[in-house]
């Protein structure tokens, strides 16, 4: 296949870390709560849950510690799934990209609005159309967000409230967990959604990932400390 024709992976990243601050508009839906990546940030943000799955030190990026445990233990708090391809489906769906790149990052996940400590850019976060086509790995070109953190720091998790120490509770019980095994329907989003083009972004510091090169900066030890699987060898979704 020549070059040219290969799809890779777009790794160009914007900080959003102070976007309401920087004044932009958290446009908000009926279902922005409820969607995907707001269980999945109250997933994360649960320090219960933090020897299966955990944001990494820098939080950007978040990673599967132990896959068995996560799904028999933690996913049907949150969602109605029991196979791994049909979460990463998701996960893809909503715009989040794996990194490949060797070092404490590798197998990781992120999205440029999902951030630790600041739940409420999950609403900025659109489903992307489908038949978007396969894309290849592109680890030289991943962003290193042990040297973005040095300038844009992230603030620790935010106190847990009630919904998400409970979550069954606080969505009338486990019948509206989000059924994520069912296939979609159709190649049209959501009516919710919106095009990130329709969203008014502030201007953003924007990072270019290849000026920043391989990763240099070690695993925090109390993390690296953690047993995990090594996820790196899961097929995409």
């Amino acid at each position: 296949m020549s070059s040219s024709t290969v799809n890779y992976v777009d790794h160009t990243y914007r900080d959003f870390s102070r976007f309401v601050e920087e004044g932009g508009e958290l446009v908000r839906h009926k279902k922005s709560d409820a969607n995907f990546p707001a269980k999945l940030h109250k997933m994360l943000s649960n320090p219960e849950h933090s020897r299966v799955i955990a944001w990494m030190p820098h939080g950007r990026a978040w990673k599967i510690l132990n896959k068995d445990l996560l799904f028999s233990s933690v996913i049907p708090k949150y969602y109605v799934c029991k196979k791994y391809d049909s979460f990463t489906r998701q996960l893809n769906g909503w715009g989040f990209k794996r990194l490949y790149q060797s070092g404490p990052d590798l197998g990781c996940f992120y999205h440029e609005c999902f951030l630790r400590g600041l739940p409420k850019l999950t609403c900025l976060i659109r489903r992307l159309k489908s038949n978007q086509g396969k894309t290849t790995p592109y680890p030289a070109g991943e962003p290193n967000f042990y040297l973005i953190s040095e300038t844009y720091p992230l603030p620790d998790s935010e106190p847990l409230d009630a919904s998400a120490r409970c979550p069954e509770a606080a969505e009338e019980g486990a019948s509206t967990a989000l059924a994520l095994d069912t296939p979609a329907r159709g190649n049209e989003a959501p009516s919710h959604s919106m095009s990130p083009n329709q969203i008014q972004f502030p201007s953003l510091p924007q990072i270019h990932p290849s000026t920043l090169g391989p990763s240099a900066v070690q695993e925090s030890a109390a993390f690296a400390q953690i047993p995990h699987q090594d996820l790196s060898q899961e097929p995409m979704a």
